[in-house]
């Protein structure tokens, strides 16, 4: 069950004679109710920054996408100037190889670049869930304990009454 600052806020504890002090409850719902906020506002951060490096990863497919569509096409030049080449002297031919081979080399090196690029913004939303995972868990944790103290603070609260009686 989710709970909003809002909530902590407006909810109302039982006020008795020998209860809680009421500023001191006052506070730890003040503070819960900031704790709230603040990760909140921290879990929408990181919800953006990881969409947007889920953006940036299909702009880095789509451009593999067009990189092997340039691979292919400069295969088929190559192919054609080698038809070609064949026709002209042996100086154009060795020519339109040495040309082709760069062109191949460097479509080689900038898809092995885009790969890199890409398991790198796989590490780094990795890192960005893990991070998430370790802030939601820590506030989760936090709240347990909350949960927990005041569990204890009630039955503290019964015994002293049922003492009293």
């Amino acid at each position: 069950m989710r709970i909003t600052p809002l909530e902590i806020r407006s909810h109302g504890l039982k006020k008795s004679f020998k209860g809680y002090d009421v500023k001191e409850v006052e506070e730890l719902r003040e503070l819960a109710s900031e704790a709230l906020e603040e990760a909140a506002r921290e879990i929408n951060d990181l919800k953006e920054k990881l969409s947007a490096a889920g953006e940036r990863i299909r702009e880095y497919a789509a451009n593999e996408n067009m990189l092997r569509e340039t691979i292919i096409t400069a295969q088929k030049m190559v192919d054609e100037l080698k038809t070609t080449a064949r026709k002209e002297a042996e100086l154009v031919v060795a020519e339109a190889r040495l040309h082709a081979e760069e062109i191949v080399r460097q479509a080689q090196l900038r898809g092995s670049e885009l790969q890199q690029e890409i398991f790198r913004l796989r590490k780094q939303r990795r890192d960005i869930e893990a991070s998430i995972r370790g802030i939601i868990d820590y506030h989760s944790s936090t709240l347990l304990l909350e949960e927990e103290e005041s569990k204890r603070a009630d039955e503290e609260s019964d015994k002293i009454k049922f003492l009293a009686k």
